[in-house]
C-alpha cells in the first residue's frame, strides 16, 4: 500500500468499545516512542538501549538501526515514506532509508553548536514538514531548530523557550510550526521569517507542576491538530498528588486554531485513573481522540470531556500511534512489548 493509496482507502467507522488486541511485538529494552511510517508497511521503535528497532507489520520480522550512542526519544518521516529520521539524546539526528536491509545511517546531523551537536544536550523532539524539505527539533537548550533534508543545514533558529522543548508539530493547513516545552508554553512561529507569530494560553498549574524548588514536572508531552485542522490539542499531565511516585491524571487541551482560545479540556472524570499520563494523543479521521492512560488507551469523542472508553492492555503505554489504514492502534509499554490494538472494523 502507498501513502497515497492509505490516505484514499476509506475510513472505518470508529468505537472504541470494540478495541482489541491483535498482535504483540516483543521489543525487550523499555521502548520510548513508535511510528508507523507513511505507507503503513513497518512499525518503528526508538528506545532505551540506543537502537531503532523496524517491524514489517504483516510478517513481525525485526531489523535493526544502530547508530546513535544514547535514548532514542523521537522518529518522523519524510511524507514518501522513504527516509526515516531520528533524534536522540545523544544530541544527534540521523537521517536513515526505510526499508534498507541492512540499515545504515545516510547523514548525521552535525549542526555548528557545542560538540558539534544539533542541541546543547538532548534533542527531545523531531517533526517534518507537510512539504518533506525541512525537519524541525526541539532540545535542551530550549531551542527550536529547523533543518534542511537535502543536505543537513541549519535554515533557522527559534529562540524563546525557557525550558526543554518537548514537542513540536506542524499545522498541516498553514505549515507553521508549533512548539511546546516543559513550563507549559506553546509557541506559533512563522516558518519563514522565524518570528513568534502567537502563544497559546494555559493557566498556571494547567499542565506544570514545580516540586520545590528542585525540579519541574509536567509540561507539553504531545501536540495534535484535529483532522478539519480547526484544533489544536497538547497533552500531558495534571492533578498531580505526588509527583515523586508519579500520581497525576492524563489530560489534553484543545485550542480553537482561529483564535487561540482554549475551548476544551478532556480526561478521565468519571474514572479517575491515578498514574496515568497523556504522553501522546493521536486524532482518528472521525474527530475522536485516542490517548494513553497508564495501561488504558482512552477514547473522547469530540466535543466532550469525559472519555466514552477505556481499553485496558497488559502493561502502562509510553506512546502511540495511529496507522494510515486508521484501524490499528500500535502502542509502546514499559514491560517492552509493542502491541497492535485494532480500534475498529476493518474495511472491506
Amino acid at each position: 500500500m502507498t501513502a497515497t493509496n492509505a490516505a484514499q482507502s476509506p475510513v472505518a467507522p470508529l468505537d472504541g468499545r470494540l478495541a482489541h488486541l491483535s498482535k504483540d511485538f516483543e521489543h525487550t529494552p523499555w521502548p520510548l516512542c513508535c511510528r508507523v511510517d507513511p505507507t503503513g508497511r513497518y512499525v518503528f521503535v526508538g528506545g532505551t538501549d540506543h537502537t531503532i528497532q523496524r517491524w514489517e507489520i504483516a510478517t513481525g520480522v525485526k531489523t535493526l538501526f544502530s547508530g546513535h550512542t544514547n535514548w532514542v526519544p523521537t522518529l518522523g518521516f519524510s511524507p514518501d515514506g522513504a527516509t526515516l529520521y531520528s533524534g536522540s539524546y545523544d544530541g544527534s539526528v540521523m537521517f536513515w532509508d526505510v526499508a534498507a536491509a541492512e540499515p545504515k545511517p545516510v547523514r548525521i546531523i552535525e549542526g555548528t553548536h557545542k560538540g558539534g551537536q544539533p542541541h546543547l544536550g538532548w534533542v527531545r523532539s523531531l517533526a517534518v514538514s507537510p512539504d518533506g524539505k525541512s525537519i524541525a527539533t526541539g532540545g535542551n537548550d530550549g531551542m527550536v531548530r529547523l533543518w534542511s533534508t537535502e543536505d543537513g543545514s541549519l535554515i533557522r533558529e527559534f529562540p524563546g523557550h525557557s525550558l526543554f522543548v518537548l514537542s513540536v508539530l506542524f499545522h498541516p493547513g498553514t505549515h507553521d510550526l508549533i512548539s511546546g516545552d516543559l513550563k507549559s508554553n506553546i509557541h506559533q512561529w512563522d516558518v519563514k521569517t522565524g518570528a513568534l507569530a502567537r502563544k497559546f494560553e494555559l493557566a498556571a498549574y494547567d499542565m506544570y507542576f514545580d516540586i520545590g524548588d528542585w525540579s519541574h514536572y509536567g509540561g507539553i508531552l504531545g501536540l495534535a491538530v484535529s483532522p478539519d485542522h480547526k484544533h489544536l490539542v497538547a497533552s500531558g499531565l495534571h492533578k498531580p498528588t505526588n509527583a515523586l511516585t508519579g500520581n497525576q491524571q492524563g489530560v489534553a487541551h484543545w485550542f480553537d486554531w482561529e483564535s487561540g482560545a482554549k475551548v476544551l479540556k478532556q480526561e478521565s472524570i468519571k474514572d479517575a485513573r491515578d498514574m496515568a499520563t497523556m504522553w501522546r494523543s493521536v486524532f482518528h479521521a472521525s474527530g475522536q481522540l485516542i490517548g494513553p492512560l497508564d495501561k488504558f488507551v482512552g477514547f473522547w469523542k469530540a466535543g466532550e470531556e469525559d472519555l466514552y472508553h477505556a481499553f485496558e492492555t497488559p502493561s502502562p503505554i509510553h506512546d502511540i500511534d495511529l496507522h494510515p489504514n486508521q484501524v490499528d492502534l500500535f502502542t509502546a509499554h514499559f514491560d517492552g512489548h509493542i502491541r497492535q490494538v485494532r480500534v475498529a472494523a476493518a474495511t472491506t
